[in-house]
């Protein structure tokens, strides 16, 4: 039989439980994800502020709440004050559903209002917000190896993933857009907080990256940008996305290798940029980089950079950079010197060097075509 609780959305149903105890209430799921929360915020602290803020609990709150028990807790457990760490006490409510912890309610109560009596009365609002989870939880487990297998490059295993993607009625009608994510510090993505995202986006992890299957309706670029940003407090060191161009369902493994390599194009854009920034790149965008496509850029760089370029870019890299840039601007001596703000008799004297220490004539079409994909490919590496 299904309560009236159960008909009400999580957003709903978090509303409804700040209402009945006077408490701000936020939901998390069980990575800590933010699910919704209230607008109680007459009473705030920091965990409250950072979690609403960022879409998710930092590490070290993570560990400290951990340290109390909540994954054991068999009922509500109260979580003391931390002046020190700017927390004020609160109920932590798991979120259970057939014995498996599906989330955490957080209850903000530094003046103790809300006795454990209130909470007993909260349990069919619980219960539908356990039901809630649990059934999103089990789609996503259904449909995250059908993701996978979907951008393999086995037929078999793809048609099989898209059989089951149809089954499950999950997969995007129409064309998509693939999106391929990964951290700048190398190691694996972890879970996407998919709760920033439109319900129609998959998201499923692929070897150490993440990949995103975006409806064509979508604005898959704001979607990885979205999905970038709010994994930035896992990798400060700041995380790139590829996007690719618009594919069937059918041909989205060739979707995953247009992303991944724009995927590679925002690591270079990433590492090139200010500490804890994200990096969205597009296949249309690549120009020539899409040979990303095809292999890695270390072994491109081996083919593409002769002794020529080799000499060049172990000398100074002033000349490497007014060489990259005449280049990257057409051959403007006007654009490039107001590029690099210096006199153009002085970006004069810098292409003639470029010349004599590397060989190559920048006024014949082939040399320049050479020295700036050599120039490009040394670049991401």
């Amino acid at each position: 039989m299904t309560t009236p609780s159960a008909a009400l959305g999580l957003q709903e149903l978090v509303d409804s439980i700040a209402d009945l105890t006077g408490a701000p209430t936020t939901l998390e799921d069980r990575d800590l994800h933010l699910v919704a929360s209230s607008g109680h915020d007459d009473v705030i602290d920091e965990v409250r502020r950072t979690s609403i803020l960022r879409r998710r609990s930092d590490a070290a709150v993570q560990q400290a709440f951990a340290a109390f028990g909540i994954a054991r807790a068999r009922g509500p457990l109260r979580v003391p004050a931390d002046p020190a760490a700017g927390r004020l006490a609160r109920w932590c409510v798991p979120v259970r559903w057939r014995g498996v912890t599906y989330g955490y309610l957080w209850l903000l109560d530094p003046g103790e209002r809300v006795e454990p009596a209130r909470l007993a009365q909260l349990s069919d609002l619980v219960d539908a917000v356990a039901a809630a989870l649990a059934h999103r939880s089990r789609t996503v487990d259904r449909t995250t190896w059908a993701v996978g297998e979907l951008l393999s490059t086995d037929p078999a295993a793809r048609a099989g993933a898209a059989e089951e993607l149809a089954r499950e009625a999950v997969l995007p009608a129409g064309e998509l857009r693939v999106v391929a994510m990964a951290p700048a510090d190398g190691e694996a993505t972890g879970p996407v907080n998919a709760w920033v995202l439109p319900r129609t986006v998959l998201v499923a992890p692929v070897g150490a990256r993440a990949a995103l299957l975006v409806p064509a309706a979508v604005a898959a670029a704001d979607v990885a940008a979205r999905a970038a940003g709010a994994l930035l407090a896992q990798h400060p060191a700041g995380v790139a996305a590829g996007v690719s161009g618009p594919v069937t369902p059918a041909g989205a493994h060739t979707g995953w290798r247009q992303a991944a390599a724009a995927l590679r194009a925002a690591l270079a854009a990433v590492g090139a940029g200010p500490r804890g920034a994200a990096a969205v790149r597009g296949w249309e965008e690549l120009g020539t980089l899409r040979l990303l496509a095809l292999a890695e850029a270390g072994d491109l760089a081996a083919v593409a950079v002769d002794e020529r370029a080799r000499r060049l870019l172990a000398g100074d890299p002033e000349l490497v950079r007014t060489a990259r840039t005449y280049l990257d601007l057409a051959g403007s001596a006007q654009r490039t010197a107001a590029r690099l703000g210096v006199h153009r008799q002085t970006l004069y004297h810098r292409l003639r060097r470029v010349r004599e220490v590397s060989g190559y004539d920048l006024d014949d079409g082939t040399d320049r075509l050479s020295l700036h994909l050599a120039l490009t490919l040394a670049g991401l590496t």
